[in-house]
């Protein structure tokens, strides 16, 4: 009966059936019609609670129409027939109750983890907020002073080239070129450093993004090679003023050889 909805062919010889029963004084045990409600309703089955009373109701329609008629086809069928379908429909309700508030508990326990999961996280942001306003203060502090440093730097840096453009007049100008590309060698190293220390207070990555997935370097792989890979504008720089240093450097000597090669000829 809980297994499809049933025709009026079926549902008739369900009641012949169920009246060939109850004529040897059957009754059917109330206690047992619960359990029976409960494996209907898993979800693993083919059962039905649905087909269940609809072909119940079904049932009872036929038997009441022909108790109304006399009982010409089902005598003593329409009293036991109307007791089991109150029984059943009760239990089904019941089952029905059960399941909704069983729903409600279940959406209820969902929701109260939901919150203690989010409770959590704020908790976990709260601490991470905490932490960070601790040393906020702190940091500014540092990435000012190396800032100032910085300034310092350039400040000095700046006198210092300055002092060697005066020069230029009275120096030779292999010299002052050479003293201008040191210059310009430690000031920008020294900055580079200074930005270096702030990235590391601030917790900010100044280098190059890695072309590996790792971020590995060959095990043959040398240091320079690894400032070239992770720091290409510092060491292109370097090389730059370091080549310049180089050229200065042979101009410088070739310049005084020829210049001194006439006096030692003659």
């Amino acid at each position: 009966m809980a297994t499809d909805c049933m025709g009026d062919v079926e549902v008739r010889k369900m009641v012949i059936k169920l009246k060939a029963l109850y004529s040897n004084n059957f009754r059917h045990n109330y206690s047992e019609i619960f359990p029976l409600i409960v494996e209907i309703a898993k979800n693993e089955n083919s059962y039905s609670l649905d087909y269940l009373s609809n072909n119940l109701e079904a049932m009872r329609v036929l038997v009441e129409n022909d108790y109304v008629a006399g009982e010409k086809e089902f005598k003593g069928l329409y009293q036991p027939l109307k007791k089991l379908s109150d029984h059943i429909n009760l239990e089904i309700g019941r089952y029905s109750y059960y399941s909704v508030n069983e729903q409600k508990i279940s959406d209820l326990e969902k929701k109260n983890l939901m919150l203690q999961t989010d409770l959590k996280k704020a908790t976990e942001e709260l601490t991470d907020a905490k932490q960070r306003v601790s040393t906020v203060q702190t940091d500014l502090i540092a990435v000012l002073s190396i800032f100032a440093a910085i300034v310092l730097t350039f400040s000095g840096s700046m006198t210092l080239i300055s002092s060697v453009f005066s020069e230029v007049a009275t120096a030779p100008v292999f010299k002052s070129i050479l003293f201008l590309l040191l210059c310009g060698l430690v000031v920008s190293n020294v900055i580079f450093l200074m930005l270096y220390i702030v990235g590391k207070i601030t917790n900010r990555n100044i280098y190059a993004r890695c072309k590996t997935k790792d971020c590995s370097c060959d095990p043959q792989c040398c240091g320079i090679i690894r400032i070239k890979n992770r720091l290409p504008y510092i060491f292109w720089l370097n090389v730059m003023f370091i080549v310049l240093i180089v050229i200065d450097f042979l101009a410088w000597y070739l310049n005084s050889y020829y210049y001194f090669l006439p006096m030692i000829v003659n």
